[in-house]
């Protein structure tokens, strides 16, 4: 997030998130890359989600049906305009947190920032997502499904589940591989990452009858690095 929304300047972020408490860094918005076995007290001070329990679950806002929308278009599913549907999700998503300029966002060439750890380098990491807010109609359409489904991902927070499902199924955006991969026999691919949650553990034991059908059907091993049947790395 921090990658993306710094990058963009996106006024989302001081919705999402609070700035750092440390007075060295007050007024900025700094996180943590994934995956990097931090000691949490050198990180406590940085920014915050703002979301708590009382916040109201984001289910399905209008943006994500403007973006739904697009992503048919691209696909040739419908006839409407890809570009406005884009658009449109992106003002829905502004609106709905009560932000009402959203003209000079989607002109906005920015792109997401590299990420600087604040204090180790060894952390620090060469931004993989490289396209802007605005909508170009000269891109191939790969580009045009990442610009879609990047602004989804951003629009959906914080409903991790369903953001990490789209990032699943498209591969974008384009997020930090770990530092660290600590997976069993190195099962979860570093670059592709968790692919899924393994089956509850005491089912092996329980019932080895559903567990074997089950394992079965994934086509795979039981372990967080196999794909699921939508999951497939491909796009068209």
């Amino acid at each position: 997030m921090e990658s993306i929304l710094n990058g963009y300047e996106d006024p989302r972020r001081e919705i999402y998130f609070a700035t750092c408490q440390d007075e060295q860094f007050a007024g900025e918005y700094r996180g943590i890359r994934q995956g990097t076995c931090f000691a949490h007290n050198y990180y406590n001070t940085l920014s915050k989600l703002k979301v708590t329990q009382q916040t109201d679950a984001v289910l399905m806002p209008v943006a994500e049906v403007w973006f739904l929308r697009a992503e048919a278009a691209l696909r040739g599913w419908t006839d409407e305009s890809v570009k406005t549907c884009y658009e449109e999700g992106v003002m829905a998503s502004f609106r709905q947190y009560g932000i009402l300029q959203s003209d000079a966002y989607l002109e906005s060439d920015l792109l997401p920032a590299d990420f600087v750890d604040t204090y180790d380098m060894e952390n620090d990491i060469t931004a993989r997502c490289q396209v802007s807010p605005r909508w170009l109609e000269s891109a191939d359409r790969d580009t045009k499904l990442e610009k879609i489904i990047t602004q989804k991902w951003i629009a959906m927070f914080p409903e991790g589940c369903e953001a990490w499902a789209e990032q699943r199924r498209t591969g974008y955006p384009r997020l930090f591989p770990v530092r660290f991969n600590h997976s069993k026999d190195g099962c979860i691919d570093t670059e592709t990452m968790i692919r899924r949650l393994n089956f509850p553990g005491g089912l092996k034991t329980e019932n080895a009858e559903q567990y074997a059908a089950l394992v079965e059907a994934l086509g795979g091993d039981d372990n967080a690095g196999t794909r699921l049947w939508w999951d497939t790395g491909i796009n068209w």
